[in-house]
């Protein structure tokens, strides 16, 4: 067993993956988990103004319409005072077309004033029916005068908040953002040489380095179709539940997606395990792979058997390790060199 205090962990840099199913050739490569950006949504005014009353904090549920902020702005305030205008002269104009209309019918008003009273009529409601548009445009479709409030337009939690009483805010303020955190994504680079064994559909498992022991199996959404030029790299997007809020944003986490023809669901098969071949360490001729263990910073070696040389960076494990455990791949000569430093001290 070899421990390690938080700053030799940190210096080792150990990332951990998991074990597949022999007969498939993943890939695995490192990402972070982020929101759903199809189910998430920043929150900004529309117009500038002041931030009056903040409604809603950090964490809370929200729902579509909920108010998370009242603010106060003369934008809103003076386009309320236009449509309060505009309002009042559809009043006056549509009553003045209904007079030249009775006036018509009983032959006293002319076809000609009744066509100007009716178009005078249609023009006020079209002004009116702009400014309500715009006020609304404005995201202030109740209140009074200036003052009115910022909703939510998603339902979901309240997962940031910048704002605070008194503050001048504009429409390139973030006050909020809401996120429905039931679904989520984790994007990995993988190597352009790969990019044709990855497809929309692809199983993917994903480790969380700060859930040791817990995978969360998800599926690609999103195989990107552009090469970045600097890494040589594509962009794949893998979608996961997370119903019981284990997974947050900001998560650094594994993902090894599975490649097997067919990709269908990842089965366990008795004849063995595939890890990455930097995971098997030789140590005074044994082979060995570091799993976690139960305390922070504790990581056992395993003795496994090894079938075959590598295969395409992969060795598969015919005994000592099972599919779906997690295994050290960055940082496994480090553990081993802590092992062997540990039993020469034994010996002296």
């Amino acid at each position: 067993m070899v421990t390690l205090d938080s700053v030799s962990l940190r210096n080792a840099g150990v990332e951990l993956a998991t074990a597949g199913a022999v007969g498939t050739t993943g890939l695995t490569a490192n990402g972070t988990i982020a929101y759903d950006a199809n189910h998430a949504s920043v929150v900004a005014p529309r117009a500038d103004g002041r931030v009056v009353e903040i409604r809603t904090d950090l964490g809370q549920h929200v729902s579509v319409g909920s108010v998370l902020a009242i603010l106060e702005s003369s934008d809103v305030g003076q386009t309320r005072g236009e449509l309060e205008r505009a309002r009042a002269n559809v009043d006056m104009t549509q009553k003045n077309y209904e007079r030249e209309k009775r006036l018509f019918e009983q032959s006293v008003s002319s076809q000609k004033e009744l066509l100007e009273a009716e178009a005078a009529y249609r023009t006020t409601r079209a002004e009116y029916t702009g400014v309500a548009a715009r006020l609304s445009g404005l995201g202030a479709r109740d209140g009074q005068g200036g003052i009115y409030g910022l909703t939510s337009p998603i339902n979901g939690i309240v997962v940031e908040r910048n704002g605070m009483p008194g503050q001048v805010v504009g429409p390139t303020t973030t006050l909020f953002t809401i996120a429905d955190l039931s679904r989520v994504w984790i994007v990995v680079d993988v190597y352009e040489g790969d990019a044709d064994r990855v497809h929309r559909g692809t199983v993917a498992v994903v480790s969380p380095r700060a859930l040791p022991g817990e995978v969360f199996r998800g599926r690609v959404t999103y195989a990107g179709e552009i090469v970045d030029t600097t890494t040589r790299t594509v962009k794949v997007r893998v979608e996961l539940s997370n119903a019981g809020r284990r997974l947050r944003p900001g998560m650094f986490a594994s993902v090894r997606l599975e490649t097997a023809e067919g990709a269908g669901e990842i089965r366990q098969r008795p004849a063995g395990a595939v890890v990455p071949d930097v995971a098997v360490q030789d140590v005074a001729g044994q082979a060995m792979v570091f799993v976690p263990g139960r305390a922070p910073g504790q990581f056992v070696a395993r003795p496994v058997t090894v079938m075959g040389p590598p295969n395409g960076g992969m060795v598969t494990i015919a005994s000592g390790l099972r599919v779906g455990d997690r295994v050290v791949v960055k940082g496994a000569f480090q553990l081993k060199s802590e092992l062997l430093k540990g039993s020469f001290k034994d010996v002296e």
